[in-house]
């Protein structure tokens, strides 16, 4: 069994929403991965750079395997609207990366991430609300506002100093807005190309741009082994597998939810910065982190509210037979 199959098999037996939830919690691993750089010439740039570039090593003969393996090897890249998504993805996949680092390099790390990280729900929610010209269920908005509270009260309480900066702020927001915006159009790739295949070409139109940017703005840094294992590190498992996991979640569960469940990366930073960095923590930013995981909760039982209402729909169809004069049966 190869591993596009595993994942295929993966997406059936488990809810979207649990893959999305492992993804976030990969992702709360990336801070603490980078405390244990040593050259300080590998500036967030280039770590962003870098774990792209890892990451397609993965995405591409992942992708490659799938042609390989298809019967009907149709490129989907081919289609204009498809071809048109990935571009769009991918440089909103760059753009989060730039951003991100420079946002919270303005603000500080702790205010910086939350602001990323609670705006792109709100962003993902509004975008979904436009598309599909409905309003989220009242029980997920209650839940992402809890979450977001909590999220927003983890920060403060554990930042040491705040510093508020408009620019700052105005560029973190956008990063937010970067990061649910691809996740709408990976919802979107995932309906015409399996995961893989959908990653490799995000990536593989983000990745150059990073690139670019990274070489623009600062020097490329002597790598030592160490420094490069926690890349590969990075790349493959905090980049490569997280968004493997969800992008295959996003093929059955809403982006907003998906997009909510990320402020688990929070919750999982700081659990590792107490039990692996050995930070001094806040007793009342354990406040912030219940806030988070009950307004989670929420979310997740509106989200499995609506997977029941499309279950039971799809259920009525099936039960009313059409006869041969157009009238169905009682």
């Amino acid at each position: 069994m190869s591993i596009n199959q595993l994942f295929s098999k993966i997406s059936r037996v488990v809810p979207g929403f649990v893959l999305a939830a492992c993804a976030a919690i990969l992702w709360g691993t990336a801070g603490t991965a980078q405390t244990f750089i040593q050259n300080p010439e590998l500036t967030p740039l280039w770590v962003g750079a870098l774990r792209l570039i890892f990451a397609c090593l993965v995405f591409f003969p992942l992708a490659s395997l799938s042609s390989k393996q298809s019967k009907n090897n149709s490129e989907t890249f081919a289609a204009l609207p498809y071809g048109i998504k990935v571009c769009l993805a991918g440089i909103c996949m760059a753009l989060f990366n730039l951003l991100f680092f420079s946002g919270v390099k303005i603000i500080g790390v702790a205010l910086g991430s939350c602001v990323i990280i609670a705006s792109a729900p709100i962003w993902a929610g509004l975008m979904d609300s436009i598309i599909k010209r409905k309003l989220p269920d009242t029980l997920w908005l209650i839940g992402v506002s809890v979450a977001i509270a909590g999220g927003i009260w983890m920060a403060v309480t554990q930042a040491e100093n705040i510093k508020l900066d408009a620019f700052g702020l105005t560029i973190c927001l956008t990063a937010g807005f970067c990061y649910a915006s691809y996740s709408l159009l990976a919802k979107e790739l995932v309906k015409v190309a399996i995961p893989s295949k959908a990653c490799a070409h995000a990536f593989g139109v983000a990745c150059p741009i990073a690139i670019c940017a990274a070489w623009f703005f600062d020097e490329f840094p002597s790598l030592t082994a160490n420094d490069l294992l926690i890349v590969f590190y990075l790349g493959v498992i905090v980049t490569g597998l997280a968004y493997l996991l969800y992008s295959t979640a996003l093929k059955t569960t809403q982006a907003s939810t998906c997009v909510a469940l990320g402020l688990l990366e929070p919750v999982t930073a700081f659990i590792l910065a107490v039990f692996i960095v050995k930070e001094n923590i806040n007793p009342w930013t354990v406040l912030g982190l219940i806030g988070i995981l009950g307004g989670l909760a929420l979310v997740l039982i509106s989200e499995q509210k609506r997977i029941t209402l499309c279950s039971d729909g799809r259920a009525d169809q099936q039960q009313l037979p059409i006869v041969s004069n157009g009238e169905k049966h009682a």
